[in-house]
């Protein structure tokens, strides 16, 4: 007898992903997700398209979810979960009145950008811890004092990361250079900063949403 897709790895780690993580999977009648076994059966069947999870390494889950739409036509879609569920964070770093930011090469995009220091989420670490580690990796820093600023998520469309935010008034920064891609740390003023916004240097949307949150808390920057 030939086995069924829902014996398989993929959906059998979906589900498991499920019960540990109830909350990546709640109620909604704008998007449902579709779990009956024998409904996916019959969709990876008849249309050749897996569901459950497709990838999985240390960071991210990379799930395809079966929806049905209002009109009851099955449909798959994907997005990426983080592996720990919480602490990922970004600091808006600054050190003597100047901003620090790195310019450091990215792999998804296969070219350089400019950003503050951020980090995943790792077990056992909150997300002030995690922040003030990130610190200390990416530009060698001390972290002298850090401020909760509020939450990101970068694209909802696709990501389940929720990022914290801090401003965090740093000493000691070094150029880490070739550490995890990075080619180099740059110092700018409030003013510079705006500058290179407003000219296109900076794309990064962390560090775009992680500015305004900095300037909504801190409105005579």
């Amino acid at each position: 007898m030939k086995e069924k897709y829902s014996d398989g790895i993929e959906w059998n780690t979906y589900e498991k992903l499920r019960k540990e993580r109830p909350e990546l999977f709640a109620e909604s009648t704008q998007i449902p997700i579709v779990t009956d076994k024998e409904t996916v059966d019959t969709f990876v069947r008849e249309t050749g398209q897996k569901v459950g999870v497709m990838y999985s390494s240390e960071y991210h889950y990379l799930l395809v979810d079966l929806i049905r739409n209002p009109d009851g036509k099955l449909y798959t879609y994907e997005r990426i979960l983080p592996v720990v569920p919480s602490g990922a964070a970004v600091a808006v770093t600054i050190q003597n009145g100047l901003f620090v930011l790195l310019r450091q090469y990215r792999h998804a995009i296969r070219m350089s950008q400019y950003s503050f220091p951020r980090g995943f989420g790792e077990k056992e670490l909150s997300p002030y811890e995690n922040v003030k580690k990130e610190v200390h990796e990416e530009i060698g820093a001390t972290v002298i004092k850090c401020e909760y600023l509020g939450e990101v998520v970068a694209d909802s469309g696709l990501l389940a990361n929720k990022v914290a935010v801090f401003a965090c008034q740093v000493e000691g920064v070094q150029r880490r250079y070739a550490y995890e891609g990075i080619e180099d740390v740059v110092f700018l003023s409030a003013e510079e900063l705006r500058k290179w916004i407003a000219e296109g240097k900076i794309t990064d949307g962390f560090t775009l949403s992680a500015y305004s949150l900095y300037c909504a808390k801190n409105p005579n920057v």
